[in-house]
């Protein structure tokens, strides 16, 4: 067989290995939650697609007063996702027969992989373009296949994953010089998952730019520049008609629907640093770098980074040499527009960020390339070689092999709720906190929760007179307090001028002030499963302050990162640290 044939038949050899690596990643543990719904926007989308029902027919569909598809017609008047995405989860659980409140939380999940897979071949054949190697591109593929944040946002059912694909699409056409009508519904279907998708649009802009003929012969310059304003036409005519197909509601008859644009608004007004909204809270004292803080250490992770900053400021010294722009510009621009933007918004959670992570795969490939081939050039030994591979490897999993840790045991909210109807007796008061979830849970083999008594710690209430007297009401009258999560002491104790009083309530809480104990702490962080080991290892630069610090135990065994302080939607959905007090008689 010629060598050529031998080495493309083991390229494709290792790209389905990588593909069966990223499955394996993004499957492990798909009901990571034992059917709890504890993610908020994936419980939403849910309930809406368990509600919502396909209409028979396109003109059905396509009419937004009337659609049974469209959720605004079935009680859901605030809606700010697209819908395609659940449509497509909806029409995948009823015909596998999963069309259940639990079976279609699990069919999104799985579409999640399916779609993040997808990418991962773009990945592949956006790398091996730029470098003309097949080989780099299964080095891109493979530093995609172990970023932690696309594995971690696989196994949630949510609209990223398609705004992901999409604009990876989208770049992918740019760089080829694809530019006409199939560019226009791949933006299309990016914009039509959730709206943040227009970010793609500058980058289309420029990449016309980049393709218009600025001086030359004329009759040239003609020729191409009206080729380029076809396109850009085909373009248009892609991008309205999958809007229109793919987000109907979008329109009512010719005009964009006045309740999708409350809607916008709505949700902008959460996005300000004077918001009461809980979830929004979060972010009041965050600053501008700590997205790319929490990319560098949690999301994409410091090894991956390097090789990816590294391409950077080769590609750099290139483009002065030859004063000429590197083909990788699109990737580029759309990773310092994706960065900058959502960075310099109110509200900065990490899956913002996800649309970049596969330009940023791109650039650790060809990073790792140019290490590798750094590493090993004044040799001839196999052995360094493959000494050099190695190592490299072990590196480059050992985040994701730590991260994967998380959905190989039960859930700390579930481990929680065990533990308090085998530890708590029926008939104690037990207090939990507004806006998160109060537990114990309904559990298979246990009484009801109703053995209980319940009350409500109002956290997120202003902080004034009555608010703590009723808080010191609770606590009076409590046998328990459960923090559930960080949600609430994550957020007010980073901002103590606002709430001063529930930031000295935690503090003393933690500290045993308050006459309450830690009785039990669930912790679920990303652990190498070493034997006789028990180490923690903390990341500096993060956290909120001495109090949280009180809570820094290590009792998983094996090395464990604590990830405690990273950006909040990181750890309070499949793995929060439970904290279960109990007051001191």
């Amino acid at each position: 067989m010629h060598m050529s044939k031998i080495t493309t038949h083991l390229h494709l050899i290792i790209l389905v290995a990588i593909i069966a690596l990223a499955a394996v990643f993004r499957l492990t543990g798909i009901h990571w939650d034992s059917k709890s719904h504890l993610h908020p926007d994936e419980r939403f989308l849910t309930m809406v697609a368990t509600e919502i029902t396909l209409p028979n027919s396109l003109q059905s569909y396509l009419d937004t007063r009337t659609s049974p598809a469209n959720p605004h017609n079935k009680k859901f008047s605030f809606y700010v996702y697209g819908t395609y995405p659940m449509h497509i989860a909806k029409f995948v659980a009823t015909v596998s027969h999963q069309h259940t409140y639990d079976g279609i939380t699990v069919v999104g999940r799985i579409l999640s992989t399916a779609v993040d897979l997808v990418t991962l071949l773009l990945v592949f054949l956006i790398a091996s373009h730029l470098s003309k190697r097949q080989s780099v591109g299964l080095l891109a593929a493979f530093c995609y296949a172990i970023s932690v944040l696309p594995i971690q946002l696989s196994h949630f059912f949510t609209v990223d994953p398609y705004i992901t694909l999409f604009t990876t699409m989208v770049l992918w056409q740019i760089i080829r010089g694809r530019m006409g009508f199939l560019l226009g519904v791949t933006a299309g279907l990016a914009i039509s998952a959730k709206v943040s998708g227009a970010l793609i649009l500058p980058v289309i802009g420029i990449g016309y730019c980049m393709l218009w003929p600025w001086n030359g012969q004329s009759k040239t310059i003609w020729k191409t520049r009206k080729e380029l304003v076809i396109k850009a036409l085909f373009f248009l005519l892609g991008l309205f008609l999958t809007l229109r197909l793919a987000y109907p509601y979008l329109f009512v008859g010719f005009s964009v629907n006045p309740l999708i644009l409350a809607n916008w608004k709505q949700l902008a007004s959460f996005n300000e640093p004077t918001t009461s909204f809980p979830p929004g809270l979060q972010w009041v004292s965050v600053l501008p770098t700590q997205p790319t803080l929490d990319l560098l250490v949690w999301g994409f992770g410091i090894p991956l980074t390097v090789f990816a900053v590294t391409t950077l400021i080769r590609l750099l010294q290139i483009a002065i040499k030859k004063r000429t722009l590197p083909e990788a510009t699109p990737l580029i621009l759309w990773i310092v527009l994706v960065l900058g933007y959502q960075s310099l918004q109110f509200a900065k959670p990490m899956r913002y960020f996800w649309p970049i992570y596969p330009s940023l795969a791109v650039l650790s490939g060809l990073g790792l390339s140019y290490g590798y081939t750094f590493l090993t050039k004044n040799t001839r030994h196999k052995f360094i070689r493959y000494a050099v591979f190695f190592i490299i490897t072990t590196i480059l999993l050992i985040w994701p092999i730590s991260y994967l840790s998380i959905y190989t045991k039960p859930h700390t909210r579930i481990r929680a709720s065990a533990w308090m109807y085998q530890h708590i007796p029926e008939g104690q008061t037990i207090a939990w906190e507004h806006w998160d979830d109060p537990l114990p849970f309904p559990m298979e083999g246990f009484p009801a929760p109703s053995i209980y008594k319940q009350i409500q710690l109002p956290s997120f209430d202003p902080d004034d007179t009555d608010k703590s007297e009723k808080i010191m009401a609770v606590v009076r009258e409590s046998d328990y307090i459960v923090l559930s999560s960080n949600r609430a002491y994550g957020a007010l104790l980073k901002s103590k001028e606002r709430f001063p009083f529930m930031a000295d309530f935690y503090t003393r809480l933690f500290s045993g002030d308050l006459g309450f104990e830690l009785a039990a702490q669930f912790t679920s962080r990303p652990t190498i499963p070493f034997p006789w080991t028990n180490i923690c290892l903390y990341v500096p630069g993060f956290g909120y302050g001495a109090a949280s610090r009180m809570l820094e135990e290590c009792d998983e065994g094996g090395i464990s990162f604590i990830d405690d302080y990273a950006d909040e939607t990181f750890t309070v959905y499949d793995h929060p640290k439970v904290l279960i007090f109990k007051k001191v008689k």
